[in-house]
């Protein structure tokens, strides 16, 4: 049993699509701060560089094949979002095939 909102969509996957996209611009965010910042100026949730002076050059690179795969996350997410959401609106006719859909009047 699932509930319908006035809209016709259900809840349950319209709190899904949410999510996703919330997730989707986390992932975004840090993507861009991988790319901005060196790595011993990261967040410590984002893995800041605490090694000796020795590695002083690794610690002012910045992370971009971190930023590179946070992107790919996001895009792997909004995309995931997009097709739940799409699920949604072809459920309101009943049907998945839109072509279908029109030709039953």
């Amino acid at each position: 049993m699932s509930s319908v909102t006035a809209s016709g969509r259900s809840s349950g996957k319209t709190i899904i699509a949410i999510v996703l996209v919330v997730i989707a611009v986390l992932a975004i965010v840090a993507g861009i701060i991988y790319f901005i910042e060196p790595a011993h100026s990261l967040p410590s949730i984002l893995g800041k560089i605490t090694h000796p002076p020795a590695s002083a050059a690794r610690a002012n690179a910045s992370r971009s094949l971190r930023g590179a795969g946070a992107m790919v996350v996001a895009v792997v997410f909004l995309v995931a979002a997009f097709f739940v959401n799409r699920s949604n609106k072809s459920a309101e006719d009943g049907s998945r095939d839109p072509v279908d859909a029109s030709s039953r009047n």
